[in-house]
């Protein structure tokens, strides 16, 4: 039995009820396959309080991993599934980019606090802004923060950015990757940037800093290279992390996919086992989520925490055939792997320690993260976010800002 609002589909898919004194009753499409879908307790402690956050309360202290800011709305593309509806690279005619001191404005100050969470650079692309290295400096100094840039990559190779970056003590790029066909870049970007990518990689890499590879995934344009991809990160150890996010119908992406026709969490699933030739199987991804949620149990780290719309897992690097850690945590994947299980205990502090840096390259995060749209919205679920949005108006969740909040200023 599922509790309100929920309903079971013909074929184990999770629907949404929708009531409308306007428009009547429908049923919507929510999750594909209903079995990877745990619906969160309307309790306290599960959930993050309602309307503007504050990241201080101690409340929050089991939810947050990261902080996210805008430093500017232009962008040099205009890709087709951008959940910020990104605008032009010149200023824009009215108003202009926050200043530094406005930003830091919104940015707490962590200074001497025990727990941090990272601050994501988003946008808009960042890197049109000519005083990116100060603002990453200052927040570095002014917030006890270490941000992380989120970027297209297409202005990251050009004359000494990265260098100014890395000297203003930026450590981590995120770098949107949309696969390893120019049909994926072309078909998610507008323009082929896959040999710019891979170039990129090892200039970033060089500079001393690590990447995360951050991918959308859309059925017909790249769900067939997310194993390739897989396989790619796993045997290049300048990468460090890969995000898979299927596409929402969010943003500029309003009008995409949606129902059956939508790429979910169990589409990213099945690419994974396809593509891995069964060597990273959904067992290992599930049973690493069931692990998290043991050890949030033990230890109240917002890491830890389960989350509906979050699947993350780790893998051993063996060259272009990784092994799921999940496995080397059971008598036969120890006796199978000796090697593979101790180098994952020595590790054992620095992969919890990952935004700051101390982070070893025989291991790869990867993870598998829906964003939610307006076509089927559950404010319970989105307000167990991990990702707060520092929006000029306040603190929101992640999704609550980009659904609710960013292009509807008059609600």
């Amino acid at each position: 039995e599922l509790p309100p609002p929920f309903a079971l589909g013909f074929h184990g898919d999770l629907y949404l009820r929708r009531d409308c004194a306007r428009h009547g009753s429908k049923e919507v499409l929510f999750w594909k396959n209903a079995g990877l879908y745990r619906p969160i307790p309307a309790s306290g402690d599960e959930l993050l309080p309602d309307g503007l956050l504050d990241v201080f309360d101690p409340r929050l202290d089991s939810f947050i991993t990261t902080l996210a800011i805008d430093p500017t709305s232009r962008c040099n593309l205009s890709c087709p599934t951008c959940f910020s509806q990104a605008l032009s690279p010149e200023p824009p005619s009215q108003g202009r980019d926050p200043t530094i001191q406005e930003l830091l404005a919104r940015i707490p100050d962590y200074r001497g606090r025990k727990r941090r969470p990272g601050l994501t650079l988003l946008g808009g692309e960042s890197t049109l802004r000519e005083d990116l290295p100060e603002l990453i400096a200052a927040v570095i100094r002014e917030k006890g923060l270490m941000p992380r840039l989120c970027s297209n990559g297409v202005l990251l190779g050009s004359g000494d950015l990265l260098w100014r970056l890395q000297r203003a003590g930026l450590r981590w790029i995120i770098l949107q990757f949309d696969g390893l066909r120019p049909e994926s870049s072309l078909s998610l970007r507008g323009v082929d940037l896959t040999r710019e990518k891979n170039e990129l990689i090892d200039k970033i890499a060089a500079h001393g800093m690590m990447i995360h590879l951050a991918v959308m995934v859309q059925k017909g344009a790249n769900d067939l290279e997310v194993g390739d991809i897989l396989r790619f990160a796993a045997s290049n150890r300048k990468i460090h992390r890969v995000s898979f996010y299927p596409r929402s119908a969010t943003g500029r992406s309003g009008d995409g996919p949606r129902g059956t026709e939508a790429t979910h969490v169990e589409d990213i699933l099945r690419a994974i086992e396809l593509g891995t030739q069964g060597r990273i199987r959904r067992e290992d991804i599930l049973g690493t989520k069931a692990l998290a949620g043991r050890l949030f149990k033990l230890t109240r780290l917002a890491m830890f925490r389960p989350r509906p719309c979050l699947f993350p897992f780790l893998l051993l690097r063996r060259g272009g055939d990784p092994i799921s850690c999940h496995r080397l945590l059971t008598l036969r994947g120890i006796l199978a792997h000796p090697g593979g299980f101790l180098s994952l205990l020595r590790s054992g502090l620095g992969l919890l320690d990952q935004y700051e840096g101390r982070f070893s390259s025989d291991f790869l995060f990867v993870s598998i993260e829906k964003f939610y749209d307006d076509h089927a919205f559950l404010d319970d679920a989105a307000r167990n976010c991990h990702h707060l949005y520092l929006t000029p108006a306040g603190v929101r969740p992640f999704c609550v800002y980009n659904t609710c909040w960013r292009h509807r200023p008059h609600v």
